[in-house]
Formats: structure tokens, C-alpha cells, sequence
């Protein structure tokens, strides 16, 4: 049993390493926002440091779904759909200034809500 334990916390010391930063430069990770691909060392993550205006979310309304989501995605918003035709999804509670959660109507957007 006691060899057992050993073994395991041995296992668990060699995955806690592996997942630990390093002090290699070449493995440090810069999150930059407003991308759109990631490239080497730089990871896209859309809604980070953008905030959105009422008035700026205001703009997808009446547009097709593609182009709203095309639009919101070149913008660095992240994007989520709350309502298609009549359908509520479950949504997270977190609020996100950088993320606008659309209502869908017919492919069109009818609704924009930020956060």
C-alpha cells in the first residue's frame, strides 16, 4: 500500500512539472488581443481588453447572422448566440464587456445584448 501512495504522488509531482511554466523563453506564451490567428508564441482570444458600446453592439442588428458574426469576429468581439427563432439557450452569468450575445430571427439578428 505504501509503495502504492509513493507511486502515485511520484506520478502526480512528474504531471504538475509538466503542466508548471518553464524557464525557457522559447515556451513563454504571450496573449495578445484583437488577432485573428494564432502565430508562434501569440494566442488570439477574442473579447480580451475590447470593450463594446451599446451603440457599437447596436450595428449588428438587422444584418444576416454571417455577416454579424463575420463583422463582430474581425472586430475581436467574442460572440455568442442567446436566441435562434424562438429557442433560449443556456447561457453562462459571467458578464464580459468584450462579448456581445445576439438574438436570431429568420438568419437575421434581431436582438444584440453586451456582456
Amino acid at each position: 500500500m505504501m509503495k502504492r501512495l509513493v507511486l502515485v504522488c511520484a506520478l502526480g509531482g512528474l504531471v504538475l512539472s509538466a503542466c508548471s511554466p518553464s524557464n525557457d523563453p522559447a515556451s513563454d506564451t504571450t496573449v495578445e488581443s484583437n488577432t485573428e490567428s494564432s502565430v508562434g508564441s501569440v494566442v488570439a482570444i477574442p473579447g480580451i481588453d475590447v470593450v463594446i458600446t451599446d451603440e457599437q453592439a447596436a450595428t449588428l442588428v438587422g444584418k444576416t447572422e454571417a455577416e454579424a458574426e463575420a463583422y463582430a469576429h474581425d472586430s475581436g468581439w467574442a460572440w455568442r448566440v442567446g436566441r435562434r427563432d424562438g429557442e433560449q439557450f443556456a447561457l453562462t452569468m459571467d458578464y464580459s464587456e468584450g462579448r456581445v450575445t445576439v438574438s436570431i430571427d429568420d438568419l437575421v439578428v434581431t436582438e444584440v445584448v453586451v456582456g
